[in-house]
């Protein structure tokens, strides 16, 4: 195959394909539905996805997916979650098969964080 198809090909299959399947594991694609600050500090979060409970849990005021206030990059959790909300703005959540649907997810053991798309 010549370098150009390669690439035509790469671009093709991760921007026109929105694929939810990664090589790491199930990823979530969606937008925020709402954002809430819990009692414990932890940011709580819900996606418009109907993969969500096979993985997370309802749990706080039905909040799913969360991050927990010790996490050093807790401000940028929040930022990009507020924007997604407000600029209604999609987000994937990668690799959240690693739980399996007993409990809220807290999305930093995913090892992948969270991703806002254009």
């Amino acid at each position: 195959m010549s370098k150009k198809f390669c690439v035509a090909l790469f671009f093709f299959l991760t921007q026109l394909l929105p694929c939810q399947v990664a090589h790491a594991g199930f990823d979530l694609w969606g937008y925020v539905q709402r954002v809430q600050i819990g009692p414990d500090g932890k940011i709580w979060f819900v996606l418009d996805t109907p993969d969500v409970p096979t993985y997370c849990k309802s749990d706080w005021f039905g909040f799913n997916l969360y991050i927990p206030p010790e996490n050093p990059q807790y401000a940028f959790y929040y930022g990009t979650l507020i924007t997604a909300l407000t600029k209604q703005k999609m987000v994937v959540v990668a690799n959240i098969s690693v739980f399996n649907g007993t409990t809220a997810c807290d999305i930093t053991k995913t090892n992948y964080g969270i991703v806002l798309l254009k």
